[in-house]
Formats: C-alpha cells, sequence, structure tokens
C-alpha cells in the first residue's frame, strides 16, 4: 500500500513538474507563434518584447529584426507601385485625349490605319482602366479609404445596381429574406464590389443570369449570390482568381486588367465579409459575397 500510494504521489509530482518546466520552455515559442500569426494577417507592427534570458533575447532580437526587414520590404514596394502608377496617370491621360482626336477622324484615315488605331484605342483604354485600379489597389492598402456607413434597403439598392450594369438585359433581384432588406454598410465599397462581379460575368459569361440576396453565415450576416451561365472556375483556380493579374484558364484569351477580382476581394475584406467563388447547378460560375451587416426581415 505504501508502495502503491508513493508511486502515485511520485507519478503526480512528476506530471506537475514536467507540465510547468514545458510551458515554461514552450511559452517563448508560444508568443514567436502568436508575433508571426499576427505579421501574417497584416499587423506588420506586431512585435515582441524583450526577455530576460540572454538565449531568449537573442531569439527576440532577431525575430524583431526579420519582421522590421519585412515590414521595410512591403512598404516599400506599396510606395513604389503607388507612385509608379500615380506617375503614370498624366501621359495616359494624354495618350487617351490624343487617341479619342484620332478616332473621332477613323472616317478620314484609310483601312489598315483605321485597324491600327481600333488596337490602339483599346489598348489604350485598357492601360488606363489598370492604372486606375492600381491607384485604388494602393489606396486599400494603405488604409486611405475609411468606412462611410450608409443606411438602405438592399434589395431595392441591388437592383438598382444591376439595372446600371446590364441595362435592358437587367435580371430580377430575388430576395430570400422578404421584400425588404434594411442594412447599414459602406455604400461606396458595396457599389464597387457588386459592379466588379457583374461586370466579371458580363465579360467572361455574357452577363449575371440570377442575383439572388439570402441568408449569411450568422444571422448578422447577409449574402449575396450572383450567378452566371459561362465557362465556370476550375476547382483549383477558385482562390487564386482573386489574386492580382491572375487570370481564370477561361478568360485567358480575353481583355482585360485581371485587377477587378482583387479589388472585390479587398473591399469585402476591408469590411470584414469574405467573396468566393463556386459552381452553379447547372453549369457556370457563382460568385457569393458575405457581408458582416445588420439586415432585418420587413413585417
Amino acid at each position: 500500500i505504501s508502495l502503491l500510494i508513493g508511486s502515485a504521489l511520485a507519478a503526480l509530482f512528476a506530471t506537475f513538474f514536467g507540465f510547468t518546466t514545458s510551458r515554461g520552455l514552450l511559452r517563448p515559442l508560444t508568443r514567436v507563434a502568436d508575433a508571426a500569426g499576427e505579421i501574417a494577417e497584416g499587423a506588420l507592427d506586431a512585435r515582441l518584447e524583450p526577455a530576460d534570458d540572454p538565449e531568449l533575447d537573442r531569439l527576440v532580437q532577431s525575430f524583431n529584426d526579420m519582421a522590421d526587414a519585412v515590414q521595410t520590404r512591403i512598404e516599400r514596394e506599396a510606395r513604389f507601385s503607388s507612385d509608379v502608377s500615380h506617375e503614370l496617370r498624366t501621359p495616359i491621360t494624354a495618350m487617351t485625349a490624343a487617341a479619342e482626336v484620332l478616332d473621332a477622324r477613323r472616317a478620314d484615315l484609310p483601312e489598315r490605319t483605321r485597324q491600327a488605331l481600333d488596337v490602339l484605342v483599346e489598348q489604350v483604354r485598357r492601360f488606363d482602366s489598370m492604372v486606375v485600379d492600381l491607384l485604388e489597389l494602393s489606396r486599400l492598402e494603405a488604409a486611405v479609404e475609411t468606412d462611410d456607413l450608409d443606411e438602405f434597403d438592399l434589395v431595392d439598392w441591388l437592383g438598382r445596381a444591376v439595372q446600371r450594369a446590364q441595362g435592358d438585359h437587367a435580371v430580377t433581384v430575388h430576395s430570400d429574406l422578404g421584400p425588404r432588406v434594411p442594412v447599414r454598410v459602406d455604400r461606396v465599397r458595396l457599389e464597387r464590389i457588386v459592379g466588379n462581379l457583374l461586370h466579371n460575368a458580363q465579360v467572361h459569361a455574357g452577363g449575371a443570369i440570377a442575383v439572388r440576396i439570402t441568408t449569411g453565415v450568422t444571422p448578422a450576416h447577409v449574402g449575396i449570390v450572383i450567378d452566371d451561365a459561362g465557362p465556370g472556375v476550375a476547382p483549383h483556380e477558385r482562390e487564386r482568381i482573386f489574386e492580382r493579374f491572375a487570370r481564370g484558364s477561361a478568360a485567358r484569351h480575353r481583355i482585360g486588367t485581371g485587377l477587378g477580382l482583387a479589388l472585390v476581394a479587398e473591399h469585402t475584406a476591408a469590411i470584414g465579409g469574405n467573396v468566393s467563388a463556386t459552381d452553379r447547378p447547372g453549369g457556370g460560375a457563382r460568385f457569393v459575397v458575405e457581408l458582416p451587416i445588420r439586415t432585418g426581415r420587413s413585417q
């Protein structure tokens, strides 16, 4: 009995000693992992506090030096992209104006010259659109834009947004939440998100065939679903298409800047939402935007 009691006490003591010792040894690694996670999520200024132990302090200093170098590099590249895009605005504006003047007098030009002019006008417009999108992405990265929350009816607003984008071919917006869905969200950001998704459907699939408002992942979320009947998005490309200059295999031979869906992802993330792409039942692509906004069912 004494041996069993002694063995049990020894096992409990060893377990407690091992647990406390391992926690003390792993605590610095936990701090490093937490700081690395914060940096990965965008908090580039996350750093470790100095440690009392000389060996641990060396690890802390090395980690902080690495984080400083990463932050400096990222900020320098962001400034470079913003500066280049800004400096290109003036010459592109001049080129666009000159191309428009020539295009207005295309009837006076020979046939081969008109063909060359069409290529020039198309590429100048594409270049101008790309620079505008890059400037917008730079502002989003620098957090220059701030949310300006508005209260409005999502069903009515979305119907008018689809009408502006599709004109006479506009589809009817359906709502699973009732005829009125009061929301409070940044109207400008939402306009950019929905407008880019509708434009993407127009360019790559001939336009959206269904737009629906549905329940979100939680009662505090609302979902906007945009369907098209195009070639769809391959499963291995459904995350990559939201990266800058990324183009799906079905859109590689179409004209575009490759920044529209990247702007959708950036604006959605800026308001705490999420956007994803999947298959539409029956063929085509389905884009779903989850927005953390207050919704209510009209009585």
